[in-house]
């Protein structure tokens, strides 16, 4: 399974897209992808869908979409295989899970990209943290989990994940400006949008100009450059280990 949430809902089972439509059934697709190989409660799951039925139908509606998602598996997993719709959308003792069956997944690569990037700013290997973290930022598409409405966990993890991003950011144009770098941000995959919001929701020319001033113009050649320590940013984003309860 491959899943993409970094700017919309994309889910492939056998290379056949299982997302559905309709918005229950995705909301309760996209909570599952947002914690992929790791039990949901059946509690958190029923609260994402209040916003589509009243709470005392709200884990009928799970079920219903949980079956649905589970007749798209059928048609998309590889006949005869050892993946069905049971054993790819499990169901636990409390809640369900989506088993990746090992596929690639762009939240645990933003992690594993950013997480190195920040290893390489910790011990000031600026040339490998400004790959490595604009590595992270270029699989970004959009806003996360684009084109679902989030309910209260969904919206506590896109929250998590757009902060998240927002650091990276800022440590990709650290580390740039320690390497004597003054380039603008591209918009698109690339990079971090020139016009959109920068760090801490700054324009993008503010956060350069609040860094500059702070830290200094970018170094000339052979020069270098003070860079800030490394901020903290939340661990559960980085090693997509968030806590359900």
């Amino acid at each position: 399974m491959d899943i993409d949430v970094l700017g919309g809902l994309h889910v492939l089972e056998n290379g056949v897209p299982i997302a559905p439509s309709e918005p229950s059934a995705r909301q309760v697709l996209a909570v599952l992808a947002a914690h992929a190989d790791q039990v949901v409660p059946v509690a958190v799951l029923a609260a994402e869908l209040v916003a589509h039925v009243p709470p005392e139908h709200a884990r009928s509606e799970l079920y219903a979409c949980v079956r649905r998602l589970r007749e798209r598996l059928a048609d998309a997993v590889a006949p005869g295989g050892h993946r069905t719709a049971e054993t790819v959308l499990v169901q636990t003792p409390g809640g369900y899970l989506l088993d990746t069956g090992g596929g690639r997944c762009d939240l645990h690569e933003f992690a594993r990209e950013a997480g190195a990037g920040y290893r390489a700013m910790a011990r000031a290997d600026y040339e490998t943290a400004a790959r490595r973290l604009r590595g992270a930022l270029r699989l970004w598409k959009g806003p996360a989990f684009g084109g679902v409405s989030p309910g209260p966990r969904l919206s506590e993890r896109i929250a998590g994940l757009e902060a998240t991003r927002a650091a990276v950011a800022e440590q990709w144009a650290e580390a740039e400006l320690a390497l004597g770098r003054r380039r603008e941000p591209h918009s698109g995959p690339a990079g971090p949008s020139a016009t959109g919001p920068g760090p801490r929701g700054l324009p993008w020319t503010v956060a350069r100009a609040k860094t500059y001033r702070a830290y200094g113009e970018p170094a000339d050649a052979g020069r270098s450059t003070a860079v800030p320590a490394v901020p903290a940013v939340p661990t559960d984003e980085l090693t997509h280990c968030s806590s359900l309860s």
